[in-house]
């Protein structure tokens, strides 16, 4: 096993795990490596070490955007992703099923077999294994990095300035193959392939993660009342059927925006995009599910 642990993620879990794990590794009589991330290079050093010892599941460990490292080197290999969540959100942990508890992780790698799930690839250079937005949620993840906040609190005092504030719609163009290409509206545009926010918020209520498709969910212009109505869709998985909101299930777009925008893809911002292209590749990640009853499969 390798273990990629990110020590700065969320609010101190990942410092736990590290820990802990030799201990527990000794116990179980588990071969295991550790890696801890710089923040530089990263992925390169990561794939020398999968190259080198060869492991047969590589442990994530540290919020989505760990996780989205670790993945992205793990794509159509026969290597399993495992999953300690110890970031601020954790979604796609949380649509995995998986729990933060260091003998439940471990205890699931040795007697769960692994599923195979899909993979959105954006722009030929980025992968999506949870969710990517643009719009109003990358707008708060984008101030939630660069004040530091941490934790659910950090993110919802951000959440609260961004519904209380103007509403900064924007138009786009949309293309789908075999349909004509169509300009929008949307407060809040997002690739899903899970169906939920680590929040526990239900963006994507029809959504599996091993359909070989993802959705596009798009939140049009509402007026001020339509906010208590979203937070009672999100949370009751009934947001599909909103008024302001359209549901586009798809193998590939292309999105157009007049303007460059931010877009987020596992927590992780990426700068000044005008075009988007996103495509599934199905069935591209062998990974290990905490509770199946609760995954998205």
């Amino acid at each position: 096993m390798l273990l990629v642990v990110n020590l700065k993620s969320g609010v101190g879990l990942a410092r736990e795990f590290h820990d802990k794990i030799k201990e527990f590794a000794e116990k179980k009589n588990l071969h295991a490596q550790l890696y801890l991330t710089t923040g530089k290079d990263d992925s390169k050093a990561i794939r020398q070490l999968i190259k080198k010892i060869k492991p047969e599941i590589v442990y994530a460990i540290g919020g989505d955007g760990t996780i989205n490292l670790v993945a992205s080197e793990l794509i159509n290999t026969e290597i399993a992703l495992g999953i300690y969540p110890a970031g601020s959100a954790n979604g796609l942990a949380y649509n995995l099923g998986i729990v933060n508890d260091l003998e439940t992780a471990f205890t699931t790698y040795l007697e769960t077999d692994p599923r195979m799930m899909d993979v959105i690839r954006i722009n030929k250079n980025y992968y999506c294994f949870h969710l990517a937005d643009i719009g109003v949620n990358a707008r708060i993840v984008s101030r939630f990095e660069k004040e530091g906040s941490k934790g659910m609190l950090g993110y919802g005092k951000h959440l609260l300035r961004e519904l209380l504030g103007k509403k900064t719609w924007f138009s786009f163009y949309i293309h789908i193959p075999g349909r004509n290409r169509k300009k929008m509206k949307s407060e809040m545009l997002v690739f899903a392939n899970a169906t939920s926010y680590g929040t526990g918020a239900i963006i994507n209520p029809t959504g599996k993660l091993n359909d070989g498709r993802f959705e596009l969910i798009i939140l049009r212009p509402y007026p001020w009342w339509f906010v208590f109505t979203f937070f009672y869709a999100v949370f009751t998985g009934k947001l599909h059927r909103m008024k302001y909101v359209k549901v586009i299930s798809v193998s590939e777009a292309k999105i157009e925006l007049p303007k460059k925008q931010d877009i987020q893809i596992d927590g992780e911002i990426i700068p000044g995009v005008k075009t988007i292209e996103a495509e599934i590749i199905h069935n591209a990640l062998k990974v290990i599910p905490g509770t199946l009853e609760r995954a998205d499969f």
